[in-house]
């Protein structure tokens, strides 16, 4: 985010007319551009509007809209719920074309809702479009599944394979569109599922040890994206791709060759060593619950009975205590 690069007596004036009508709009306009060229998410924007709202001593409509968001979730649930159920009952035998109609309408109709969605600078209409998409993307998906499954009658390995892949092409443009945290999660599982189904088109046997290594390297890749500023929100990319890269140590583990358990170390220490250089603790706290799992599970499989695995569930605790002293210390010196 490069707020700093627009002039500093924008919103100075934006500020002072703010009591007008044609300030709000022109405060909304700008935060609008801003969010569709990547410089802010919808929620950074939100809390841009609602700050300047304060200072100008107007109350943005927050309960409103979170009373709004609440009704536009529990409406879509309940309208696809009740769709399926007199879909179920009005055919005892529901046929392939049925639940193909079905699932292209509520597809097609969730991604309209969505689109009719005002945002306004509200952040709770933002993630409300989010996860009308969210929906839309998941009945795109459930249609693919059943024009593979009972159309085309497509082999069990090549189903998960066109299903994940119709899920990641949904995904990547709707997050495109909003830059959200919601959008950019689903594109991140249609990512790993293609991955993981391709990699079973591929090799089917090859086990537990090249899931986990498949999972852990495209989780790398994402957090390098997500560092280097391509994929935002950042913060929602860096997680993601910690919490990925955690899994697929775990995967690794579950096969019984040596591979899979320094992968599953190194997984740890490089998401503590990431965490600990770009002073982010989320990332900290995800390598340190990999390590009190990792860690000790190593260390009773190469030395069972001894005393390895609670020293070192005592190193990790001292040196993530030694991390929490210096991290404070080093934003100081920075300061």
């Amino acid at each position: 985010m490069n707020v700093k690069a627009a002039p500093c007596c924008w919103f100075e004036r934006v500020v002072a007319a703010m009591s007008d009508s044609a300030g709000l709009t022109l405060l909304r306009e700008q935060l609008e551009r801003w969010t569709a060229a990547g410089l802010l998410d919808a929620d950074q924007a939100g809390r841009i509007e609602a700050s300047e709202l304060a200072r100008a001593g107007a109350t943005p409509r927050t309960r409103m809209a979170l009373i709004a968001e609440v009704f536009g979730y529990l409406g879509a649930v309940l309208a696809a719920v009740a769709l399926a159920v007199v879909l179920r009952q009005a055919w005892t035998h529901v046929p392939p074309a049925g639940w193909l109609a079905f699932t292209a309408v509520l597809a097609a109709g969730l991604f309209i809702a969505g689109a009719l969605i005002k945002i306004g600078g509200e952040p709770a209409f933002a993630r409300l479009r989010s996860v009308l998409w969210l929906l839309s993307t998941a009945s795109a998906a459930a249609f693919t599944a059943v024009l593979t499954t009972q159309v085309l009658h497509l082999a069990d390995d090549s189903v998960p394979l066109t299903v994940s892949g119709a899920w990641l092409i949904c995904a990547i443009p709707l997050w495109w569109r909003t830059r959200s945290a919601i959008q950019q999660v689903a594109a991140f599982a249609g990512a790993i599922a293609l991955a993981e189904s391709g990699l079973d088109r591929i090799d089917p046997h090859g086990g537990a040890l090249a899931y986990g290594l498949a999972l852990c390297g495209l989780s790398a890749a994402w957090g390098v994206g997500a560092a280097c500023g391509y994929l935002v929100p950042h913060l929602t990319g860096l997680v993601m791709s910690g919490l990925g890269a955690l899994a697929g140590a775990f995967v690794a583990m579950i096969s019984d060759k040596a591979a899979g358990q320094a992968l599953a170390l190194l997984t740890v220490a490089g998401l503590l060593i990431a965490g600990i250089a770009a002073r982010r603790v989320l990332l900290i706290g995800i390598g340190a619950a990999g390590a009190l799992y990792v860690i000790p599970e190593v260390a009773n499989r190469y030395l069972p009975g001894s005393l390895a695995a609670p020293l070192a569930v005592a190193v990790v605790g001292l040196v993530l205590f030694g991390v929490a002293l210096w991290l404070p210390r080093r934003r100081q010196n920075r300061g």
